[in-house]
């Protein structure tokens, strides 16, 4: 595991502004609005820099993306740009009116492009995790699927600063750090 102790309190976030966006997502045309920010990542001395876009579609049952648009220039982080956290509405119990985004972990060895924790894998995270609140999928939302039993994490509604902040957690320090789950 790793050795640095990273914080997400130590992730400044600070907004460009906004404007009107169309993207896809899964293969469909999605209308709302982009948001941009600057991210300085202070748990790392250098190569701390970054730009983040957060899309929130028109729709309020849609997903809200979450990406890097440019990183720091490191080897682990090439394909960032390319990889999101996205965030869906919670509709379960005390989660409901929050949002909600599986514990999607980058691949340091490259054989996929994430992999998405169980609840029961929680005590195999590294430290940085014990400071975001975890959460089993079904208890947040009702699932049809085999997920139930996803490792997911919360948000308050338009937090989009704590969504960039898990993006680190879930995705750059994972690949720095070269983390394996399983």
């Amino acid at each position: 595991m790793a050795r640095t102790r990273y914080r997400l309190d130590r992730i400044d976030i600070t907004p460009l502004g906004s404007r009107p966006a169309a993207w896809t997502f899964a293969g469909e045309a999605v209308r709302g609005i982009e948001w941009s920010y600057v991210a300085i990542d202070r748990n790392l001395a250098g190569r701390n820099n970054w730009e983040f876009i957060v899309r929130v579609p028109d729709d309020a049952r849609g997903r809200i993306e979450v990406r890097p648009r440019t990183a720091p220039a490191h080897r682990a982080w090439e394909e960032l740009p390319d990889r999101s956290l996205t965030f869906a509405p919670a509709t379960r119990g005390t989660a409901r009116g929050r949002w909600y985004c599986p514990v999607a972990l980058a691949d340091p060895t490259g054989s996929q492009s994430r992999v998405v924790a169980r609840f029961d894998e929680r005590h195999r995270l590294p430290a940085w995790f014990k400071d975001i609140g975890l959460h089993k999928k079904e208890r947040v939302k009702p699932t049809r699927g085999t997920d139930a039993t996803a490792l997911v994490m919360l948000v308050a509604p338009g937090d989009h600063a704590e969504m960039i902040r898990l993006f680190f957690a879930t995705k750059v320090w994972v690949l720095k750090e070269a983390v394996v789950l399983r």
